[in-house]
């Protein structure tokens, strides 16, 4: 709720403020403004678009004894928009960039339905079995996959670190990608940019 002193029309006031601009005034519970402070009714905002204009609260008027807030409608400065340009943009890097970061990190399905993960850990791990593999002279590995057991060749193992090495690089094509499109992106089109299109699959 917010009150408006009569008098001196200062608004916005809270029932906290008014307390302490009357100290010497006992209020009753509920609060109840004391005379000279009128309760100034909620009103919707206009229409407007908000990539050009920007919704301005000014003083609020009465009407058959009620109080009501008031708006406005003014355009947005150049240093507004290019502020609102910045955030949404700003916004828009993030949200590619942890995007990235979940396509990244969410694994690799081969056409045959196995599905291994391709976190650093689990890039790490298959590259050490590789190294390992060929000093101790072994063939083949079992390997925990994330779909199941599979027993590879180093060759079939080489080849799905290939293919994770490849998603990887392609998540970081399509972070890039959108990072330079969001670089020259007016304030409508950052609004309504979409950052999940043209990650691997």
């Amino acid at each position: 709720m917010t009150y408006l002193h009569i008098e001196s029309g200062q608004y916005p006031l809270t029932p906290a403020e008014i307390m302490v601009a009357n100290r010497h005034m006992s209020f009753p519970a509920p609060f109840e403004a004391p005379d000279g402070y009128a309760l100034v009714a909620e009103s919707p905002q206009p229409a407007h678009n908000p990539n050009t204009q920007r919704v301005v609260e000014t003083a609020p008027a009465e009407q058959g004894g009620v109080w009501s807030q008031r708006w406005t409608v003014a355009a947005l400065t150049a240093a507004e928009k290019a502020a609102a340009l910045a955030t949404e943009k700003d916004r828009l890097l993030e949200a590619a960039t942890a995007k990235r970061w979940e396509v990244e990190t969410g694994g690799v399905t081969f056409p045959d339905g196995t599905r291994v993960g391709s976190t650093t850990e689990d890039q790490n791990r298959i590259t050490t079995v590789i190294a390992n593999a060929q000093h101790a002279g072994v063939t083949s590995v079992d390997f925990k996959a994330a779909s199941g057991w599979l027993t590879l060749s180093i060759a079939e193992l080489e080849g799905v670190a290939a293919a994770i090495a490849l998603h990887v690089q392609a998540c970081f094509s399509a972070e890039r990608a959108h990072h330079e499109a969001i670089a020259s992106l007016t304030l409508a089109q950052a609004r309504a940019y979409d950052i999940n299109g043209g990650w691997p699959a």
